[in-house]
């Protein structure tokens, strides 16, 4: 595989702009002629040597890429980032929603990708989520499942397609994604933003297996997940899983266990300025285990 044009113009951009020279990027990768002519568009260079050449940067293929290609989107970037935008902050903007739904159907009938109909899938999973009421057809729901189990390796986008089908996914398929993001954390925390969003997929599952009163799964996944110190780097995440095992002790009988963790929980968010973090895990908390504890910052004064 060869590389030229906009990419060598790409290139040099990020060489100069760290305010080095030709030899100095090109180190004993490639020649400082060959580089110059690659920076004009007069050299095609293999992706080995690209990458090794930002790698010496230090620049990440996917900044690189981005600039590149003109800070534009992959279609399911674009399309995920409209689908936020129509949905962010209760907007619930069901029309928009509604027509991302069927720009991807029309997409799906001219490629035939199945990406494009589980886009589809997913923005309807939005949809009947923010309605309340309506149930997402099981063959879609069978769809999806059969499409990510699949894949012989998950990536940003196969665990984007994850978080808005969740609910709708059986308890069986949740065991299953828990226990492939838990066995292949490795993968995911090399990406800090997939590292984020595999633990947040996690808690989520955490989180309605608290809700449905599966005490043993949830038993068997704290234990997978505390032998996980790379899930649990994020501070943020860490203390959601405390709250998460505090309604999980208080709902199977252990109260004055729970009330403790969430006291622990309360007082370390107060401590780092995350008042209104600790108000959402409050509101979490009410939910799964149906007994309100306001939280408050005067708690602590």
């Amino acid at each position: 595989m060869t590389v030229t044009l906009s990419f060598g113009a790409t290139f040099k951009a990020f060489r100069l702009e760290q305010n080095l020279s030709l030899s100095q990027a090109a180190g004993d990768i490639v020649g400082k002629s060959f580089l110059s002519k690659f920076e004009r568009g007069q050299s095609a260079i293999s992706a080995e040597k690209l990458w090794a050449l930002l790698q010496r940067m230090n620049i990440t293929v996917s900044e690189f890429q981005y600039r590149a290609l003109g800070y534009t989107r992959t279609t399911s970037e674009a399309f995920f980032a409209q689908l936020r935008e129509a949905v962010a902050n209760n907007r619930q903007n069901i029309a928009a929603v509604d027509k991302l739904i069927s720009q991807t159907e029309i997409r799906f009938t001219q490629t035939r990708l199945p990406t494009d109909r589980v886009n589809a899938i997913a923005a309807r999973a939005i949809k009947y989520t923010i309605l309340n009421g309506q149930k997402l057809p099981q063959d879609q729901i069978d769809y999806v499942a059969d499409y990510l189990f699949r894949a012989e390796e998950w990536r940003s986008y196969h665990l984007q397609v994850i978080s808005y089908m969740l609910i709708y996914l059986a308890d069986a398929t949740r065991r299953q994604i828990a226990q492939t993001l838990i066995t292949q954390a490795s993968k995911f925390q090399a990406i800090a933003g997939n590292r984020e969003q595999a633990t947040e997929i996690l808690l989520n599952i955490l989180a309605l297996m608290i809700r449905d009163r599966h005490f043993q799964e949830v038993t068997e996944m704290l234990g997978l997940l505390a032998k996980n110190s790379g899930i649990q780097a994020s501070l943020t995440s860490s203390i959601a899983f405390y709250a998460l095992k505090s309604a999980y002790w208080f709902v199977s009988g252990e109260e004055a266990r729970g009330r403790s963790e969430l006291q622990w929980v309360f007082q370390t968010l107060h401590h780092l300025g995350e008042d209104e973090y600790a108000q959402a895990l409050s509101h979490q908390w009410y939910q799964l285990t149906r007994q309100r504890i306001d939280y408050s910052p005067d708690m602590f004064d």
